[in-house]
């Protein structure tokens, strides 16, 4: 059965912290709360949304059972959020930058940590460039972007 590791994504959206970042420190520092999660890679210490899925990777890195409607749950608010986070950066940010260069975005798709973009204009790697980091800094320093 797939673990919540298996599935690289975005845990807070509002600080940019994924997944990866969070079970590495769990692991690595022997974190028990979320407050030393909070201190030790800042998920958490935002809107305090992500809690329950910090609470669902705790349990989990401890080998205890995790309540599969909550996992559910936690993965659906997970992908509403980084939905509404990469597309709030997308217009508030990128357009504008992008239709300065005269770059058109034509149509973007998320999964997990993985953003695709289709790029119209001068689209070459330059632009791909300009998209990751843009999307690197106001979202999540852990993306991977690439075309559609």
């Amino acid at each position: 059965m797939p673990t919540g590791e298996d599935r690289p994504r975005l845990i807070c959206r509002c600080l940019g912290v994924a997944s990866p970042r969070v079970y590495a420190a769990v692991r690595a520092l022997r974190l028990a709360q979320v407050a030393e999660v909070t201190k030790a890679v800042r998920a958490g210490g935002g809107c305090t949304l992500c809690h329950a899925e910090l609470e669902e990777v705790l349990a989990e890195v401890r080998g205890e059972p995790v309540d599969a409607s909550l996992a559910l749950e936690n993965q659906a608010i997970c992908r509403e959020e980084t939905h509404a986070r990469v597309g709030g950066a997308i217009e508030s940010v990128l357009r504008p930058r992008l239709a300065a260069l005269g770059i058109g975005l034509e149509a973007w798709e998320i999964d997990g940590l993985r953003v695709r973009v289709r790029l119209a204009g001068r689209s070459g790697d330059d632009a791909l460039a300009v998209v990751r980091e843009k999307l690197r800094r106001h979202v999540c320093a852990d993306l991977e972007v690439e075309r559609l």
